[in-house]
């Protein structure tokens, strides 16, 4: 087992877990707690959170608005209280409202972004910090490639999760390797799931074993990278600079 797969078995490692009411969340959160970690789930719907809560004696309900920096703020200063520093921030609070841009309002649009890109960054802003000081942290933000090729009445979303990019690299690149070897933030998507937001894809409980690689890697694991799947996909790569890659196999 890696270095932070030891860690967690070995000493209950605490994993915050963001959109943990249901779907793809709520699996996660039922997941790590049985692989031993201790668990904060935080959401909007204080009784899906508390409903997930009664699965493992190790998992703990903070309802929180992420769009929102103080509650968020909030949330995550009572899970250091109740359960210790955030080693591991999933951060897969999302929404998908259906439909076209010139039949949402601004803010509907606005919306979408407050909740998909600032819930994100309102996540990470208190528990980065503390994993700095520790040199041990994991950040794993829940992406999609949507905006490569949007559908049509999911441009608010596809728009969301185009800035989840560019927001992964640039915490990633802030991130000194040489100090902090040990914390790392990368961006998963899980592809199509079966949650609310689709009818067809994988089963939630799909998920955690492709996303666990990228919790329990060690400090040479990826930084700031876009995973699909398990599959790492370099985002507006040049065929020249891919051709570049393969010859010298980096």
């Amino acid at each position: 087992m890696t270095d932070a797969g030891q860690a967690a078995a070995g000493s209950a490692r605490v994993v915050a877990i963001t959109g943990a009411g249901g779907g793809i969340g709520a699996a996660l959160v039922r997941q790590f707690a049985e692989a031993g970690y201790r668990v904060a789930a935080i959401g909007r719907s204080g009784p899906k959170l508390e409903a997930a809560a009664a699965q493992h004696d190790a998992i703990a309900p903070y309802a929180a608005d992420v769009a929102d920096a103080s509650d968020c703020l909030s949330a995550m200063a009572a899970v250091q209280a109740d359960l210790g520093p955030v080693d591991v921030l999933i951060a897969g609070a999302a929404v998908y409202p259906k439909g076209y841009f010139l039949d949402q309002s601004p803010d509907d649009f606005n919306d979408v972004l407050r909740i998909n890109v600032a819930g994100v960054a309102n996540a990470i802003r208190p528990v980065l910090p503390g994993m700095l000081e520790r040199n041990f942290g994991r950040i794993v933000v829940m992406g999609s490639l949507a905006d490569m090729n949007p559908l049509p009445a999911s441009l608010a979303y596809s728009v969301s999760k185009g800035a989840l990019h560019t927001l992964v690299r640039a915490i990633a690149v802030e991130i000194d390797r040489g100090r902090y070897p040990n914390v790392l933030i990368n961006e998963f998507s899980p592809g199509a799931t079966r949650t609310a937001m689709s009818e067809f894809g994988h089963d939630p409980a799909e998920i955690y074993p492709m996303l666990r690689k990228l919790v329990e890697c060690g400090p040479e694991g990826p930084q700031g990278q876009f995973f699909q799947e398990g599959r790492q996909i370099r985002i507006g790569e040049s065929w020249k600079a891919a051709l570049k890659r393969l010859i010298l196999r980096k």
